[in-house]
């Protein structure tokens, strides 16, 4: 750890603390979020909206770890400065786009900065409280910064979904604003820690070093749950746009349908935002194992009945969507990241984070696959491809729920 000599140093390192929830608040300030499958189905099919999210997650695929490794030689303001630059440039491009081509290329450069993100924001973190000497307090201020994190999408979200109602594109136009804050909140970041550069073993060194922790059981039991959380929290996040869309048609309300999803996000995220708070409490009194499957459990259930009813029932069951997120984030970074080396902190969380994005990637183009010659703007095929989902996450739950009876994770 380096010393600061100064006041003055300490001083920085302490605004690092006292900024970084309004950082992740202003960059999971996602307005385009509850639109951005109608905005996207506007111009495009189902299977090529479908392509599109394949392309992002694809492109997260080369740029995950490779923006973990920058992170851990470069510095971590570094990496966040290029997080937010790239989420202004995407926000523009998708705000002007019309053709695939075009859509394409602004979730390439999302993908990029989301990429940048992951993984260095909460390093960041640490790292700030460490050279503070706090770094006990880590769990429960990522539970606050997981709180910020969805009260600002929650907001966002609201406004984000009205504003579409007009047009959908304003949504992104709003989201450009809010990654420009970002950005200069990054700048009023100092880097933590100077000597990282130093620290960081050669890219291919990095990468075995890192894998090398998954040896560890319980590090390996965690990483398999956070890639199957990963999935199984997309999974209604991509769906419930279409869904809502074939349940407005049924009902005679589609031309408000950007409005109520927003309206249906923003509660969603309101209520993880509640858990999250709370997540630290929750995972200290039921322990983290029992506290992740259960968020998993609950997020295949919401899926489940995703796939079985087009009712208007099951909106309000899907808004416990966000459950899942808010109650394990914190508690699964307080798990992790203290147990990893502060040289390869940020990678080993990026191949992490990879993992789930590679899984969910590789779910978007087999179900694409999957729709074939039917007619994909249907509840049949809606219905065929969320009951697919459940049938894989219960699977995966079960692998994870059967292997604690020899790997401890708490």
């Amino acid at each position: 750890m380096v010393t600061y000599s100064t006041l003055g140093d300490l001083e920085k390192i302490e605004r690092n603390a006292r900024l970084y929830p309004w950082y992740i608040a202003v960059f999971n300030a996602f307005f385009w979020m509850p639109v951005f499958f109608l905005y996207f189905g506007e111009n495009l099919g189902l299977a090529r909206v479908l392509q599109l999210e394949g392309i992002y997650y694809a492109a997260v695929v080369v740029l995950e770890v490779p923006s973990g490794y920058i992170s851990d030689r470069f510095g971590r303001k570094t990496t966040l400065l290029g997080a937010s630059l790239m989420l202004v440039v995407a926000y523009l491009i998708f705000f002007f786009a019309s053709s695939f081509s075009a859509f394409a290329a602004a979730q390439v450069v999302l993908a990029a900065g989301i990429a940048l993100n992951s993984g260095t924001d909460t390093s960041f973190h640490y790292d700030s409280l460490t050279a503070l000497g706090r770094e006990v307090e880590y769990a429960q201020r990522e539970a606050v910064a997981a709180r910020s994190a969805m009260l600002a999408t929650s907001l966002s979200a609201l406004i984000g979904g009205g504003v579409a109602a007009i047009d959908l594109r304003y949504a992104y136009g709003l989201s450009v604003i809010a990654a420009v804050a970002g950005l200069i909140t990054v700048l009023s970041f100092t880097e933590p820690q100077s000597k990282t550069a130093a620290q960081a073993a050669p890219f291919f060194s990095q990468l075995h070093d890192c894998f090398r922790h998954l040896r560890q059981p319980r590090l390996a039991w965690l990483f398999g749950f956070v890639v199957l959380i990963t999935i199984l929290e997309h999974i209604p996040y991509e769906f419930y746009q279409p869904y809502l869309d074939l349940l407005g048609a049924q009902l005679d309300f589609s031309p408000k349908t950007a409005l109520i999803a927003g309206v249906h996000m923003a509660i969603a995220t309101l209520i993880g935002a509640l858990f999250a708070h709370n997540s630290a409490r929750i995972a200290g009194r039921l322990g983290i194992a029992k506290t992740l499957l259960l968020a998993a459990l609950l997020q295949l259930i919401i899926i489940s009945v995703m796939g079985l009813f087009l009712n208007e029932v099951i909106v309000a069951l899907i808004l416990l969507r966000e459950i899942a997120g808010g109650m394990t984030r914190a508690p699964i970074n307080a798990a992790i990241t203290p147990y990893i080396p502060q040289k390869q902190r940020a990678t080993f969380l990026s191949i992490q984070s990879l993992a789930g994005r590679v899984g969910f990637s590789a779910l978007l183009v087999g179900l694409s696959f999957s729709t074939g010659n039917i007619d994909t703007h249907t509840w049949s095929a809606l219905s065929h491809l969320l009951l697919i989902c459940a049938g894989l996450g219960a699977r995966g739950l079960g692998v994870l729920a059967i292997s604690l009876w020899w790997v401890d994770v708490e």
